[in-house]
């Protein structure tokens, strides 16, 4: 009997890895041509979704609809805005055979029409977080959550027509108040969300919400996506059975007996989620695969040890912390994690969360404050430092003035064709001065423990080849490109141009280097850098050995942003093969990086990983609901234990 169990477990394995009926388009032709990147990120979001929950959904862009959906029971539009005439009549057919389409973000009067739904317009969000929550209706399909996390800006709204549609969640407020707009939307087509699925957090929901809706359509779905969730589980640290072992081997009792009582219970759990799926039991078997996986997570959350002193540091990205206007909350659960540093993005060239008189204050500041005393308040007593996090050359949050103005005063890079590419020029005297007086604000005017560079660096080579940078090399020099710029792209003046790049660059962290010094004694300097030496250097004239090696930094967080360990492993043996520079390489984690995405498991790896190369600490990226809510409470059992 356990043989025959064992051949339907297998087999329901086999059937995960070969495809089901779900397809997840990406607009391309149906939106304006700066969108696309845009479109193409979320929708490898929404594949992702699919894939972690247990679905290998088809990916394709929206030039041949009707080849994309032939043969897919339901198709996920991620940001079609305007689909064309054959788009149109291709969903057309696809919903008159019997397909269900799920629509995100679309401002498309005849695709709401499809759908039985009628377009209302636009409606732009404030940084109040009235788009906190989507709360479903107690009637949502089997499967769906009771709730998902997610701020938005913006949504595109729709309604539902009587008869023909109707709402099934609701947008709630950052208090858990119901707004007036819908989130979602439900007919006999399909599904329509009035925005997009971020990637903000709360992976886990957005995935099972993926899964149920097309499930709701295809209940053969739960069947292979358990037996892939199941398959996922069971990798996890080894193995049920080799996890069980090594539980009784914790070198802490407490923690030990804890790690023996969860084991029990995970090799339960296994027992559990494999009979289900052999009884073909699908949405069950889905969810007892899913507790399975939380359970290994825990046991081998147990197994690891914590490293007294070392630096345990977060980055946020948002600035506003993980509840914005509650900075107490996000640093009593940081501090109850085991983080002892927190680098807060509070800055840019192009706005400034603080009561800044150097940069300009950003919407942020106007509607919720300053956001950097108010971190201050909350971590001071609690012990986590505060390192004022700075976006250096890059334009990020410009407003289209503060660009103009930029541009205007001969601030902004070129392109090789003399137009405008969006990056500060390091090679600008005045340009390096106004980030140094941001530096010194950074570091003077508030209790920060330091100032964290980041884009700290050119964007890329290309974008460094235009005629700006062409006269202010050549007057820096003395040398003369006859052939501009395949003289420094390949000619005899390329090591020249590569050293003089990166000159500009460390002239300006030399500067901030100074003015702290000066200005605040004992308070860090630290940058986030590309991980790969010295290949950032020839790319983006980014010489961190170097800033290391003169003192100009107290320590770099190479953004070492991988899945694969055995990479993660590489570029850390080449950053730390000195004892004195792996003293000052904290390397960075990316959890929910766009280059990464990390379970429990592999980012204990990666901090472990860190810990034997002699590194003291490690960064996580990024501050958000997925860190809160699947990684901390993992770490806080044993790496990053109290």
């Amino acid at each position: 009997m356990k043989r025959v169990a064992c051949m339907v477990v297998m087999g329901a394995l086999g059937l995960a890895v070969r495809g089901v009926p779900v397809a997840v388009v990406q607009g391309n032709e149906a939106v304006p041509a700066g969108e696309r990147r845009f479109a193409a990120a979320l929708a490898r979001h929404v594949e992702r979704w699919y894939r972690e929950a247990g679905v290998e959904a088809a990916y394709f862009d929206d030039k041949d609809l009707a080849k994309a959906l032939a043969g897919k029971k339901v198709a996920v539009l991620v940001y079609l805005a305007q689909p064309n005439a054959a788009q149109m009549a291709a969903l057309t057919a696809h919903v008159n055979r019997g397909g269900k389409l799920i629509v995100c973000y679309s401002s498309s009067p005849a695709l709401a029409a499809l759908m039985g739904m009628q377009t209302v317009g636009y409606q732009k969000g404030s940084t109040d977080g009235r788009w906190s929550l989507m709360r479903f209706a107690e009637t949502r399909p089997h499967g769906v959550p009771e709730s998902i996390l997610q701020t938005s800006q913006n949504l595109f709204l729709v309604q539902p027509l009587a008869g023909r549609s109707q709402v099934l969640a609701w947008w709630h407020d950052r208090q858990g108040r119901r707004t007036s707009e819908p989130a979602w939307l439900v007919s006999p087509s399909g599904y329509w969300m009035t925005h997009v699925l971020l990637a903000d957090g709360d992976a886990e929901a957005k995935g099972r919400l993926l899964l149920a809706l097309a499930a709701a359509h295809d209940a053969t779905l739960w069947q292979p996506a358990a037996a892939s969730v199941l398959r996922q589980a069971r990798l996890i640290g080894g193995g049920p059975d080799l996890l069980a072992a090594r539980a009784g081997q914790a070198a802490d009792p407490a923690r030990r007996a804890r790690a023996v009582a969860a084991a029990q219970a995970l090799l339960r759990a296994d027992a559990d989620a494999r009979q289900r799926l052999a009884a073909g039991q699908g949405y069950k078997a889905w969810l007892a695969a899913n507790d399975l996986k939380a359970r290994m997570y825990e046991v081998y959350g147990l197994l690891q040890a914590p490293r007294r002193g070392e630096i345990r540091a977060v980055w946020d990205h948002s600035g506003m912390g993980l509840y914005p206007g509650d900075w107490p909350r996000t640093c009593r659960q940081l501090k109850d994690a085991g983080i002892t540093d927190l680098y807060v993005n509070v800055a840019g060239a192009a706005f400034a969360h603080y009561a800044s008189a150097v940069l300009p204050r950003s919407r942020v500041f106007d509607e919720q404050g300053d956001q950097l005393a108010a971190c201050l308040a909350a971590a001071k007593p609690l012990g986590l430092r505060v390192h004022a996090w700075l976006l250096c050359f890059s334009t990020e949050g410009a407003t289209q003035e503060r660009l103009a103005i930029f541009a205007k005063r001969g601030w902004v890079l070129t392109q090789p064709d003399g137009s405008p590419r969006p990056w500060l020029d390091p090679a600008v005297p005045e340009v390096r001065t106004y980030l140094e007086s941001a530096v010194r604000e950074l570091a003077v005017k508030y209790a920060t423990d330091g100032v964290h560079l980041d884009f700290v660096r050119y964007p890329d080579f290309m974008s460094s080849l235009g005629p700006t940078v062409k006269t202010r090399f050549e007057r820096a020099t003395g040398r003369r490109a006859a052939d501009w710029p395949e003289d420094v792209k390949s000619g005899p003046l390329r090591q020249l141009f590569i050293r003089w790049r990166a000159e500009q660059v460390s002239d300006f962290v030399q500067a901030a280097r100074k003015a702290v010094r000066r200005g605040a004694p004992g308070k860090l300097v630290t940058a986030a850098v590309f991980g790969k030496y010295p290949s950032c250097l020839d790319a983006v004239g980014q010489d961190w050995e170097s800033w290391l090696n003169i003192g100009l930094v107290d320590y770099v967080t190479p953004m070492n942003y991988t899945e694969d360990l055995a990479k993660f492993n590489e570029w850390l043996g080449q950053q730390t093969r000195t004892r004195r520079q792996a003293i000052r390489v904290v390397p960075g984690i990316g959890v929910t990086a766009a280059e990464s995405r990390l379970d429990a498991a592999q980012v204990i790896d990666q901090i472990q990983a860190a810990r034997r190369a002699g590194c003291p600490g490690f960064a996580l990226f990024d501050l958000d609901t997925t860190l809160r809510q699947e990684i901390l409470p993992v770490l806080r059992m044993g790496a990053t234990a109290p």
